[in-house]
């Protein structure tokens, strides 16, 4: 199986092709619920929008950069470490494992220029340029299901082909061409009753910014700041579902769908921030952010084929081309902070941004130059499927900094991140008519918990020089479904031709996504 995911992870090197993009996946890959930056940043939990004066909050806040009073350079690094949960679920027959593979990630570099001026309230002007991780996809796992209810993964595909989704770059597609349903007068059907479903998926790469900041401070009262955000995507994902069927008869029948994708693209967004010190002798600060959407446009590149492990054949590797946009909600930040002399620092930070206003479309130009099929449009069934299964996520940060003597500081931060999904989220690709189904080669989808993190960090100070550490735990629970089983319900001929399975569903798996990471920092100020 190894070899196999090298060999296709060459193919998709050398192929300029793409594929679809869903719901589930796009707020997977635009989703900045993480917490990464500088180690003093994580280690207070990132709760520093009202406090300032670190790299990382050129993209939190950017009127923090103007508290610098001095000039700073840091660079970040460090490794991610999933957690191992291995075993069998006796309730539901299902098993989950989060591979534990360390990988290094280098996740910041920046600096900032702080230019002190002569004026009689514009003490401060600062201009600063940052590198930072927004999001590592580095993980692998298992999701098997040893208990279909008697539904199969065709069925849906079988509900697809009869409204014609059968074309050459699809799941629909291959499946009708190499076999894996049958037809008769009423159309396409599937022969046979799933039992078991066994999936994997490895994925790596991370959403990168690049972060451009000027930001002014007035009288040591009155902070503002605004970033210009570039950003980039790089995801590699190689996946595997197996299913057993049971016929009526005894007989059984399985296959297996591979799918490798490979996601590259950029976005675009802006940061305007404000920090106040409301009372003259009070440390006490309020911040605030507005974040505007990132617009993105993303190229897709999937190679994917059916293999017959009972007739011993598999179809040959196909392609599947689409370029697609995204634009993802506004985002709102709301900050405390103050310190107490030079021991103590704490903040708490609220953020929200409603993930149902995130939107798809199509570019009117491909990157070869040539008009795309959709030209410039908006995927209105994609949009409204979004708005049925996302809701506001809110996010609270805390963090505290103490210094028991001048050189060392130790620190402690804790996040909790609502669920962006609704409940009982469905993937219907029979229901949603959208131009990407005519480029869908898979039917699973996930959705994600709430996440809660909690972290601790260290600080060194010497001279000109600090290096700081931080350790971060992440928890946080999916729930993951091979295919939507909407084609039960009691209209549909599925329910007409199998009146024991109308309105039969399959149980979703629980996916650990719990993780370890350290962080070091090693900066310069001057």
């Amino acid at each position: 199986m190894t070899k196999r995911y090298f060999l296709m992870a060459m193919l998709l090197g050398a192929a300029a092709i793409a594929s679809a993009q869903d719901t589930y996946l796009n707020d997977r890959l635009t989703a900045t619920d993480d917490v990464i930056g500088t180690a003093r940043y994580v280690g207070m939990g990132g709760a520093m929008g009202a406090l300032g004066a670190d790299l990382s909050v050129i993209s939190s806040n950017p009127a923090g950069m103007a508290l610098y009073r001095k000039s700073d350079v840091a660079l970040t690094f460090g490794a991610i470490m999933p957690n191992k949960a291995n075993g069998w679920n006796s309730d539901d027959g299902n098993r989950t494992f989060n591979e534990k593979l360390a990988r290094a990630s280098f996740d910041q570099m920046g600096f900032v220029w702080s230019l002190k001026t002569d004026g009689d309230k514009l003490k401060y002007v600062n201009f600063g340029v940052n590198y930072q991780k927004k999001a590592n996809f580095n993980m692998g796992f298992y999701a098997d299901n040893l208990n279909l209810r008697g539904l199969s993964q065709m069925d849906q595909v079988a509900e697809l082909a009869n409204e014609g989704f059968d074309t050459d770059y699809n799941l629909t597609g291959i499946a009708v061409d190499n076999g894996y349903l049958s037809s008769d007068e009423l159309g396409y059907y599937n022969a046979y009753r799933g039992e078991k479903a066994y999936y994997t998926r490895h994925q790596r790469g991370s959403m990168q910014s690049y972060d451009m900041n000027v930001a002014f401070n007035v009288n040591n009262r009155f902070y503002t700041g605004l970033t210009l955000g570039v950003d980039r995507l790089d995801y590699v994902s190689w996946s595997m579902y197996e299913e057993l069927n049971a016929d009526k008869d005894g007989t059984y029948g399985d296959y297996m769908l591979y799918n490798d994708r490979d996601i590259e693209g950029h976005g675009v967004n802006l940061k305007l921030g404000f920090i106040a010190r409301p009372m003259v002798e009070s440390p006490f600060r309020i911040g605030l952010t507005i974040e505007t959407p990132t617009w993105y446009r993303f190229s897709n590149s999937t190679l994917y084929d059916l293999t017959d492990n009972v007739q011993g054949s598999r179809t040959n590797t196909l392609e599947s081309y689409l370029e697609y946009t995204v634009r993802t909600p506004w985002r709102t930040r709301l900050s405390l902070g103050s310190t107490v002399d030079k021991f103590l620092a704490w903040g708490i930070e609220y953020e929200f941004a409603n993930t149902s206003k995130t939107s798809m479309g199509y570019p009117s130009y491909n990157d070869d130059g040539y008009h795309s099929a959709y030209k410039g449009t908006k995927d209105l069934a994609m949009n409204q499927l979004t708005k049925d299964c996302l809701r506001g996520q809110h996010t609270i940060r805390l963090g505290m900094e103490v210094k028991p003597v001048d050189a060392v500081a130790l620190r402690v931060g804790y996040n909790f991140v609502s669920s962006r999904y609704k409940d009982n989220p469905y993937f219907d690709q029979f229901a949603l008519d959208s131009k990407a189904m005519n480029y869908q080669t898979s039917t699973d989808y996930m959705t994600l918990g709430a996440a809660n993190i909690v972290t601790f960090g260290v600080g060194f100070k010497y001279k000109k020089f600090y290096a700081d550490m931080a350790y971060k735990y992440r928890v946080q629970n999916a729930k993951f479904y091979a295919f939507d089983s909407g084609f039960t319900a009691p209209d549909g001929q599925f329910a007409k031709d199998n009146p024991d399975l109308t309105n039969a569903y399959i149980d979703p798996v629980n996916v650990d996504l719990n993780r370890h990471q350290l962080m070091f920092t090693a900066g310069f100020k001057f």
